[in-house]
C-alpha cells in the first residue's frame, strides 16, 4: 500500500512555547530561577556563544542530554564551586525548558485526524536533546495522541518520534532520513514536511538568521529529494509576515498568527491528502 509521510518539526513549529523560553525577558528569567545565573551565566550573549553553540553538536547528536552537556560545559568554563552545583542547576534548567515547551493544543485536532488515517504515517522529526523524546511523547499523549520513538516497535498508527539526539546525526544529513527510511522499512510514495527552518527561534540565536533560514529550506528540499522517489511538498511555517521578518513583538499577535499558520497547515496537508 502506497503511503504519505506527514513530517512536522517541534520547536517552533508544534510548539510555540519551545522558542519563546529563549526570549530575552523569559530566558533571563529562568537563568536566574535555575541558579545558573548565580554560577556566573548572567549574559544572554555569553549563553547563547559559550553555552549553546560549542555544546549543541553533541548535545543533540548523542544520547549524553542536555543536563549532563550543560554541567560540563560550566566545568570548562570554570563557573560554579563543585560537580553537585553545576548539575543541579544545569537540571532545574533543562527541566523548566522541558516543561515550557508545550505542544500547542490547537494542533490536537489535526493530529488525531492524521493519525486515524489510513495511508498516512505521522512522524515529529526534530534536531533536540536526548530528554526531548520523552518530553514528546509525553506531550502527544497528553492530547490523545498514540506516539512511540522511531525505531521502537509499532503501535498501531503511533506517531514516531525521530529525534537527532537517537538517530545520531541532524536533520541535515543524509543520514537522518536514510536511518529514517530504514527504520521504517519502506519508501514513502509522498512526504509533505511542515517545518519552521529555525526561523521562528530566538532573534539572538545565529540559528536564525533569515539567510541562513533560506539556505536551509533549499537544502533541505534538495536532500530529500535526492533521498527519497516520494513526492516531496515543504510548508515553511514562518512566524514573521515575510520570510526575511522577525517574531511580531506583541504576544497576542504573535499568537493569533501562530494559530493562523496552523489552520494553513491543515489546509496544506489534507489538500495533498485528498484521494490518498
Amino acid at each position: 500500500m502506497s503511503s504519505t509521510w506527514v513530517v512536522l518539526d517541534f520547536s517552533g513549529t508544534l510548539s510555540l512555547q519551545a522558542t519563546l523560553f529563549g526570549q530575552e525577558q523569559n530566558l533571563i528569567r529562568e537563568l536566574q530561577i535555575s541558579g545558573l545565573w548565580r554560577l556566573g551565566v548572567r549574559d544572554i550573549d555569553f549563553f547563547w556563544s559559550e553555552i549553546v553553540a560549542p555544546t549543541w553538536q553533541e548535545g543533540s547528536t548523542t544520547r549524553k542530554g542536555y543536563k549532563r552537556v550543560l554541567a560540563e560545559r560550566l566545568q570548562e568554563l570554570g563557573l560554579g564551586a563543585n560537580e553537585d552545583e553545576r548539575l543541579a542547576a544545569a537540571e532545574r534548567f533543562v527541566d523548566r525548558y522541558l516543561a515550557y515547551s508545550t505542544i500547542d493544543p490547537a494542533w490536537g485536532a489535526t493530529l488525531r485526524r492524521l493519525q486515524r488515517h489510513p495511508a498516512v504515517r505521522v512522524i515529529v522529526a526534530t534536531d533536540h536533546y536526548a530528554e526531548a523524546t520523552t518530553h514528546i511523547l509525553g506531550q502527544l499523549a497528553a492530547l490523545g495522541v498514540e506516539a512511540a520513538p522511531a525505531g521502537t516497535a509499532e503501535l498501531g498508527r503511533a506517531v514516531l518520534v525521530a529525534n537527532s539526539a537517537d538517530v545520531g546525526h541532524h536533520k541535515a544529513s543524509r543520514l537522518f532520513w536514510e536511518t529514517l527510511r530504514a527504520l521504517q522499512n519502506m519508501e514513502p510514495a509522498a512526504l509533505l514536511l511542515i517545518d519552521d527552518f529555525g526561523a521562528n527561534e530566538n532573534p539572538l540565536d545565529r540559528y536564525a538568521e533569515p539567510a541562513r533560514v533560506k539556505a536551509r529550506q533549499s537544502q533541505t528540499v534538495e536532500l530529500l529529494g535526492s533521498v527519497f522517489t516520494a513526492r516531496i511538498a515543504v510548508l515553511a511555517f514562518l512566524l514573521g509576515t515575510r520570510p526575511e521578518s522577525r517574531l511580531p513583538a506583541d504576544q497576542e499577535e504573535l499568537e493569533r498568527h501562530y494559530r493562523a499558520l496552523i489552520r494553513d497547515a491543515e489546509q496544506f496537508l489534507f489538500d495533498h491528502l485528498k484521494g490518498v
